[in-house]
């Protein structure tokens, strides 16, 4: 296609859009609509990976140090725990921090501990994992381990953490999937009618021998500025809804130590996902419909 022809039919494309502003609104809304709604989805994504998160890092591995090691093998155990695989941060307890903390939570019975020392614990390490989904495996690592007294851990919750983790990944996609196919179906349907209104406009075009690249391009055009319009509109929108609704989320979060997660860190995140479903529903639904018209009128689209 010449550079000439091809600048024609990117202005055509603008022009459809203003001539036909009442049904570029009418995507506009859907498209709008649809993105919030997935934009509000992976927001309550984050959030709740960020609470997972929160929990699984007091979802430690306690892992108690012989009585009969001496520094040199306790540090020694220390570097071993902190080189094994899926254990993202390891922390040394002494015996004297674990023994005054006992004293804290004992509270007005801190008494009952008087007369004894901090000699009556052992020293430990307190274990991070990265990858709850690889606990257990790790666990019998730690396990392998000299100089290891015991360990403490919480396998079970673990398991359902991991678990609820990856429901919410599998849920988040499927209403994603959905909505872009809901989405791209609307989208499709408002686009036929435009491409009805202008029904005499390309039978007139194919009949003087118009390519189906020429008739097509401005469909194209229309929707990719209807897709980076509405992804650009939807994400001011999905900033003044979650403001709102961020600090409500503080509120419940703050209890569990946590805060809801900043827009701002994700701003180009979401535009990117935006812009890829506004523009990828746009064009497709345009192609999809004028591809139904011309099928319907015998004049099947073919690639040139």
């Amino acid at each position: 296609m010449k550079a000439a022809s091809l600048g024609y039919l990117t202005r055509e494309g603008f022009r459809n859009i203003w001539v036909n502003r009442l049904l570029s609104l009418a995507t506009v809304v859907v498209l709008v609509s649809c993105l919030i709604i997935v934009g509000s989805g992976s927001l309550i994504f984050l959030n709740i990976n960020s609470v997972l998160d929160l929990i699984e890092g007091q979802n430690v591995v306690m892992v108690y140090v012989n009585d009969d090691a001496d520094d040199y093998q306790t540090q020694l155990l220390g570097v071993s725990l902190q080189n094994l695989d899926n254990v993202k941060k390891v922390e040394f307890v002494p015996r004297e921090e674990a023994f005054e903390r006992q004293k804290e939570a004992y509270g007005d019975k801190a008494a009952l501990l008087e007369g004894l020392s901090a000699d009556i614990l052992p020293d430990a390490y307190k274990v991070t994992v990265d990858d709850l989904e690889l606990f257990d495996e790790t666990v019998k690592e730690i396990k392998k381990q000299e100089n290891v007294l015991q360990i403490h851990e919480n396998s079970e919750l673990a398991g359902k953490l991991a678990s609820i983790r990856n429901a919410v990944s599998y849920i988040s996609l499927g209403i994603v999937a959905i909505l872009f196919f809901v989405s791209l179906f609307i989208v499709s349907n408002t686009i036929r009618i435009t491409i009805y209104n202008r029904r005499l406009e390309i039978s007139i075009m194919k009949a003087v021998g118009a390519t189906n690249t020429f008739i097509r391009w401005p469909f194209v055009v229309e929707g990719v500025l209807l897709g980076i319009f509405s992804a650009v509109l939807a994400l001011g929108i999905q900033y003044v809804v979650y403001s709102i609704a961020s600090i409500w989320l503080t509120n419940i979060l703050s209890m569990l130590g946590g805060e809801a997660v900043n827009f701002f860190d994700y701003v180009w995140y979401l535009l990117a996902i935006f812009a890829f479903i506004g523009v990828v529903i746009g064009v497709f639904g345009s192609v999809i419909s004028l591809n139904k018209y011309l099928k319907e009128h015998n004049n099947v689209v073919e690639s040139d």
